[in-house]
């Protein structure tokens, strides 16, 4: 024999759990739009320094392509790290490059033009162990408009955190001196001069 009093109880359990799940799937929806970005670039004064036997030169970074996937999301539901005032990777590491040669004064629309290609974009929010150290692998094919061309690859290592939404801030900050490494590897190569002739 049915139970009134049990069904109910039944019908407001399913009700009360089909709210839960929706509330669930509503804030996974949110974190999955939420943008993680670095800071703005600031320039190296390693790099400052590396540019400047390159005084007088004329150059500038017209186009930084990306071959590679990059899906930015960090520990699944925290959100995407992307580039900062809606900049792609590619696009921030464009700029970067570029700020680095005004400064130096060596920028010039009229200058060798370099298009760069991101050939690796691949991060660790370091989701493991007590101590979380996580990591950006750049990687960064450069090819000058007189024919030459170098490669360059770096690891920027830091410090992360067991908590996610902490880890994510983290792994976006650690953008920033990723690039600013990855631009010193570039301009310190040795064959560096000869993209600028």
């Amino acid at each position: 024999m049915n139970n009134p009093f049990h069904n109910t109880l039944s019908t407001a359990q399913n009700g009360h759990f089909m709210k839960r799940i929706i509330a669930l799937a509503g804030i996974t929806l949110l974190a999955s739009c939420i943008t993680i970005t670095p800071g703005r670039y600031s320039t190296l004064v390693d790099n400052q320094q590396a540019l400047k036997k390159y005084a007088g030169s004329q150059a500038r970074v017209t186009a930084m392509l990306t071959p590679v996937n990059y899906s930015g999301s960090c520990r699944l539901v925290t959100g995407k790290i992307l580039g900062p005032d809606g900049m792609s990777i590619a696009q921030y590491v464009q700029r970067a490059f570029n700020d680095e040669l005004k400064t130096a004064n060596i920028y010039s629309d009229s200058g060798v033009s370099f298009v760069g290609s991101l050939t690796e974009i691949n991060f660790s929010s370091g989701h493991g162990g007590i101590l979380a150290s996580g990591w950006w692998d750049l990687s960064l094919s450069l090819n000058s408009g007189n024919g030459k061309s170098i490669k360059v690859a770096n690891r920027y290592e830091f410090e992360s955190s067991l908590d996610r939404h902490v880890a994510c801030d983290r792994t976006a900050r650690a953008l920033t001196p990723a690039v600013q490494d990855l631009i010193n590897k570039a301009v310190t190569d040795p064959q560096f001069g000869n993209l600028l002739r």
